[in-house]
């Protein structure tokens, strides 16, 4: 898997204007029986509307409901249903954050980020990969605009086909290879995935299966 060579660093973007009022943001995630029940832990995820599969368990914790169950092989499907329910309603928020269920991240850092992408040009930040025939953001987290939301809504019923990886399958329904589009959110520096440490503070996500 090969990064975007040419994806602009968000940090070092210039300023190209001053958003009108604070972003507004929409953060959601992928919830399923082998997410921690502890996720809570993170203001992030406590943030995050979940979408889980019809099975859930743990039914406190599902925003949304959704019509199936998924295997691990199935994500993509599952991020189109729930891209699905999203584009059935009115899109009101700026910008929409996917993250995973084991992403360590602070509500602050994601903040800041997202009031740096509201005064570029960039639509899509996130660790950029061009391993297909479009640029696509791997998982742990990404950032879109509404505009890109709005694209993929109108994508998604041309999709006849999908990839194992849901990340890879957001990519396609862009179909982009525009590198202005597109820029890098600074992994890892603001932001770990499955392992974090501090000289106070130890966290690492083990990987289980569903029972």
């Amino acid at each position: 898997m090969h990064v975007l060579s040419r994806a602009r660093e968000l940090n070092s973007l210039e300023s190209t204007h001053i958003p009108r009022s604070n972003p507004t943001t929409t953060v959601f995630m992928l919830y399923s029986e082998i997410s921690s029940p502890l996720h809570d832990l993170f203001t992030l995820h406590k943030r995050a509307t979940k979408y889980c599969d019809a099975d859930t368990k743990v039914a406190r914790v599902c925003d949304v409901r959704l019509p199936r169950s998924y295997t691990y092989n199935e994500l993509s499907l599952k991020l189109l249903d729930s891209l699905d329910i999203m584009c059935r309603e009115p899109l009101k928020t700026d910008y929409y954050v996917k993250i995973d269920d084991d992403l360590i991240m602070s509500e602050s850092m994601l903040d800041r980020m997202i009031r740096k992408m509201a005064t570029t040009d960039c639509q899509v930040a996130g660790s950029i990969a061009l391993d297909y025939a479009f640029y696509w953001p791997e998982g742990k987290i990404y950032i879109f605009t509404r505009s890109i939301l709005e694209t993929a809504c109108k994508n998604m019923p041309h999709i006849t086909d999908v990839y194992p990886n849901e990340d890879i399958t957001f990519g396609l329904l862009l179909n982009s290879t525009d590198p202005g589009m597109f820029c890098s959110n600074g992994w890892p520096r603001n932001h770990w995935h499955k392992h974090y440490s501090d000289s106070r503070v130890e966290i690492n996500y083990t990987r289980r299966r569903r029972q």
